[in-house]
């Protein structure tokens, strides 16, 4: 069945079938050119990102120029490097909004760096400011330009931010710029930082980055802050956890969709991270299905339009494309011509900016090529070195400062000139003329990507040195003064006749020959020595101080009588005086006489001495008088009386009788002769006229004769005599009798002083060339004090006072027997009670026989 349409329908029919078939071509027109245009946009926004990056290479690279300079050279006239140049940077250059310096602090130096500067190093918190915490760096703020409004807080501590505290130490260290952004409470500044490269030290300079200057793309506009794009770019610092450093949109927040294009870049050792979002967010799902529902409509209509048609159209839309394809490849390369034209008038701009400063440096700049050739000069240099620009050029730098020149010609000029770079040196500039001008050389080496050379700034310093030297006269004089007066203190010191020391905190700095001479001591051991080495101990050193120095301090003169100690270690009695050079300048010291006081102090003690051995000698002779009375008195009380019973009864009394008489008479007779005869023996030792019988003879029979004879007194004592000795004869040159009467007298000692039931110990021993004798006791005994003087005349033991009898004159005899034979008595200590005698005889005897 064939359905029949009307030619009217028809008509209508093919007229909408072509009103719709153009307006979908139409629609897909558009899209296309949509889409080309967001693609056109995307590679321009391709070329925005080249052309911040190149933006912030540009600015380090004239950043680090500008640094050179900022840090460079001396104060002139009152003005730092960075007062005078900070203004022409920021005048010359709309890269950079401000300029600024930091100095880095450690926690140790902060207290006197906040009080030479008479400041507080400050931070935000909570957006206030407020003292800033304490860290291992800090890195304040101190010079800023300009100061206005939206200038950083003074003293304001850039450590406080984690990333810019990073910066600044990889700056410190390394000398290699960084970017950061700095946070100041609401205020965000992103800057570069900076050092003298070459020589990285404590100051830095802070040079901001204008945001506008960043992302302009025409020329002189500077407050163009974000692209005429649809699109956000955000930069951010990669590291562990990357850092947001610029942002076109301020308030932008955080974006949503992932960035149309994301791209990293190396600036300066610094990797960048910049991010491309778009503004409008791109197609909905709504709008692509709506177009999905017209696009199929549209293919619908096509097909009943025609292939004919629909042929033409996509031959019509793809010449189109092409064309559109070249007229965007053609406006690209047009606009990086014009980028790259513009970059050069901007590195141009740069140049002459740079050279506007350097002209205008009153100091002398020299630009030295790597193989030591000048490159360029300033009008200075040439006023300086007396020449024109067109003679200088070329010339080597070692002609014009000969410690540029290397003295070895294979040498290379930049091994030569590495030790001295970013060290500061005084050379001679050889001017015209022949004319030698004394300068300061700063020497600073400049590296760029494409080229390498060397900046001299030359100061002349003749002015400066003729002042120096004006003071090193005036400081040869002055010294010369002081060894005028040092040699004549000196000469006035070795001319006085007493000892002189000079003192300074008890140090000796200078003394003369009589004090060397006093103490026996050597210059080189008393000067820069303390005063401790004339001194026995630290004790007696510190109390002697303790005494003289509060007399020294009021200004008054120290007098002190003191024992001190010579070179040799014998003792030394001086009188000290001491006077300080300046009592309230302790520093200045004190001057000393020493007289010696030797032998007055051994006058004096001589006199004490004879003073008490003469009291002793009394009271000794008072002793043996009042002794000697009681003993010569006994016996002769006991002659007496006996001798009168026996006249009176010599016709009643028996013989038992008078016999018991006559012997009690002898016994006191002999007593009294025993007394008589030790006293006569006494006298002759003492006027040296005692005669000695000096022959061989058994010193074993000698010991056993004296021991004999005393047994009956020991017997009556209840004391027990025990000899040991050889049964040999034991043969001895010496006096038998002397020597038997110094046994007796020891023995009788021993008897008197034992208690009853003791015994009494006598032993002679052969030592070699020597004869011993000793005898023991287990008496009382003699204290260790004691021991030398119970040898003395009329004196007893304080142990021995017992009433037993005795003169003190047995052991008086017995040491003048002993020396007579060249030998030695002594008391020997015992352990437990008792006394121990021993002699020491020389068994050939004494050298005479008789005296």
């Amino acid at each position: 069945m064939k359905t029949a349409f009307s030619p009217r329908l028809l008509w209508l029919l093919g007229i909408t079938s072509s009103l719709l078939l153009w307006l979908g071509a139409n629609w897909l027109q558009q899209g296309n050119e949509q889409r080309e245009l967001r693609s056109q946009q995307l590679r321009e926004a391709e070329l925005l990102v080249d052309n911040a990056a190149n933006q912030l290479n540009y600015a380090l690279l004239a950043g680090q120029a500008t640094t050179e300079l900022l840090l460079s050279g001396n104060a002139d006239n009152g003005q730092t490097p960075f007062q005078r140049f900070a203004p022409f940077t920021l005048a010359e250059n709309e890269l950079f909004d401000f300029v600024a310096s930091s100095r880095r602090v450690s926690h140790a130096q902060r207290r006197h760096y906040e009080l030479r500067q008479a400041i507080v190093l400050r931070e935000y918190s909570n957006g206030k400011l407020v003292p800033a915490a304490l860290r291992e760096l800090h890195f304040p703020l101190e010079q800023q330009y300009p100061e206005d409004s939206k200038a950083l807080p003074a003293q304001f501590d850039l450590a406080s931010q984690p990333n810019v505290a990073a910066a600044l130490q990889r700056v410190s260290k390394s000398g290699r710029p960084a970017i950061a952004l700095i946070k100041a409470g609401n205020a965000s500044r992103l800057a570069a930082f900076f050092s003298a490269r070459g020589h990285p030290g404590d100051e830095m300079i802070v040079l901001g980055i204008n945001p506008g200057r960043l992302l302009s793309t025409v020329s002189g506009n500077v407050d163009v802050l974000r692209p005429a794009l649809p699109y956000r770019l955000r930069v951010l610092l990669k590291d562990t956890r990357p850092t947001l450093i610029f942002d076109s949109q301020d308030n932008g927040g955080n974006p949503q969709p992932a960035p149309a294009l994301s791209s990293v870049r190396t600036i300066g050792g610094q990797a960048l991270i910049f991010e491309l979002y778009p503004l409008d967010g791109g197609n909905t799902p709504s709008d692509m299905a709506h177009q999905a529902l017209i696009l199929l409509a549209l293919i619908i209509m096509a097909t009943l339009s025609g292939l004919i048609v629909l042929q033409t159209r996509q031959s019509q839309r793809a010449q189109r494309e092409r064309l559109q394809k070249q007229g965007a490849q053609n406006t690209l390369l047009q606009q990086q011509w014009q980028e790259q034209q513009k970059r050069e008038e901007e590195q141009k701009l740069a140049i002459q900016r740079l050279r506007a400063i350097v002209e205008g440096s009153g100091d002398a700049i020299l630009v030295i090529s790597r193989d030591g050739l000048i490159r360029d000069l300033n009008r200075a240099a040439e006023a300086m070195l007396g020449q024109s620009r067109d003679i200088l050029l070329s010339l080597p730098a070692g002609a014009l400062i000969s410690e540029l020149h290397p003295p070895d010609m294979a040498q290379s000029f930049e091994r030569h000139v590495a030790p001295r770079i970013g060290r500061p040196f005084d050379a001679l500039m050889i001017c015209s003329s022949s004319l030698m001008l004394q300068v300061e050389v700063a020497l600073t080496h400049v590296a760029l990507d494409s080229d390498a050379f060397y900046i001299a700034v030359c100061r002349d310093i003749s002015a400066r040195k003729a002042s120096e030297a004006a003071l090193i006269r005036l400081k040869d004089s002055l010294a010369e003064q002081v060894e005028t007066q040092s040699r004549q203190l000196s000469a006035l010191l070795d001319a006085s006749p007493m000892a002189m020391a000079y003192i300074v905190s008890s140090e000796f700095k200078q003394v003369n020959h009589a004090f060397l001479d006093l103490f026996l001591q050597h210059e080189d051991h008393i000067i820069g020595h303390s005063t401790r080495i004339l001194y026995d101990n630290d004790e007696h050193h510190s109390r002697t101080g303790s005494l003289i120095y509060p007399t020294l301090d009021s200004g008054q003169v120290s007098q002190d009588k003191i024992c001190l100690r010579r070179g040799d270690g014998s003792p030394q009695w001086v009188c000290m005086y001491g006077k300080a050079v300046k009592p309230d300048q302790p520093e200045l010291g004190s001057v000393w006489l020493y007289q010696d006081i030797s032998a007055q102090r051994a006058a004096e003690d001589n006199l004490r001495h004879a003073k008490e051995l003469a009291e002793e000698n009394s009271r000794a002779k008072t002793e043996f008088l009042a002794n000697m009375s009681h003993e010569l008195r006994t016996p002769m009380h006991a002659i007496l009386g006996f001798a009168e019973m026996g006249q009176a009864r010599a016709d009643s009394a028996g013989p038992d009788k008078l016999r018991h008489y006559f012997e009690r008479v002898f016994s006191s007779g002999s007593r009294l002769l025993t007394l008589l005869n030790d006293l006569l023996d006494l006298s002759k030792m003492e006027v040296g006229k005692m005669v000695y019988t000096i022959s061989l003879c058994d010193a074993n029979q000698v010991a056993r004769e004296a021991v004999e004879e005393l047994r009956g007194m020991a017997q009556r004592h209840d004391v027990h005599l025990r000899l040991i000795c050889e049964d040999h004869p034991l043969p001895a040159v010496l006096d038998a009798f002397r020597i038997g009467q110094l046994l007796r007298n020891l023995i009788s000692n021993a008897i008197k002083f034992s208690p009853a039931g003791a015994a009494v110990e006598i032993s002679v021993l052969s030592d070699g060339p020597s004869l011993i004798l000793n005898v023991r006791d287990f008496g009382p005994g003699i204290p260790e004090n004691e021991r030398e003087q119970v040898f003395n005349t009329f004196i007893q033991g304080s142990l021995t006072k017992t009433g037993a009898g005795g003169t003190g004159l047995g052991l008086a005899i017995c040491r003048e027997i002993v020396h007579a034979h060249h030998g030695r008595i002594e008391v020997l200590p015992v352990s437990g009670n008792g006394a121990h005698f021993r002699v020491s005889l020389p068994a050939g005897g004494a050298p005479e026989e008789t005296y």
